[in-house]
């Protein structure tokens, strides 16, 4: 691995990224399928990350801010989305630290998509069960929201 083939593939990867904002592990598969060395890609990426041209942090709340309202989803499968987005490991989990509690967010899934509670929501609880599951919450967590949206009445 030389200076020069590091050079030559940050180049590449710079060219790649553009304006655009993408994680260190989306940034270092793209170069291994370009055909780098994998010494050169890792090295290629600790530059770019160390003089800011890659930043994990902005790319997870990229990949989060398409993930709320009535895409909300549980705390589980947001740190999936990061993982798969190719965002560090230690960097997905401390960002999803800092995530409000999945009860919270999945009354918030039931604001967005039902807006206020009306009467007769009580009789269709399983309903917004479904739907909070199929977003990852859990059967508890689901419960406890769907209590918590109908005392917000």
């Amino acid at each position: 691995m030389s200076d020069k083939e590091i050079k030559e593939a940050v180049s590449c990867a710079i060219r790649h990224i553009g304006t655009g904002i993408y994680s260190s592990g989306k940034i270092l598969t793209y170069l291994g399928n370009k055909g780098y060395d994998e010494s050169v890609c890792y090295a290629a990426v600790k530059e770019l990350v160390n003089t800011g041209y890659i930043d994990d942090r902005r790319a997870a709340r990229k990949v989060l801010a398409v993930r709320s309202g009535k895409k909300q989803e549980s705390r589980n499968y947001m740190i999936q989305r990061l993982l798969e987005a190719g965002i560090d490991p230690e960097i997905a989990e401390d960002i999803a630290s800092g995530l409000d509690s999945d009860t919270d967010t999945c009354k918030l899934l039931f604001e967005a998509n039902y807006g206020a509670p009306e009467e007769g929501y009580s009789d269709r609880e399983e309903e917004f069960i479904k739907l909070a599951q199929l977003r990852g919450y859990g059967l508890e967590t689901s419960m406890k929201a769907f209590r918590m949206y109908l005392d917000s009445e």
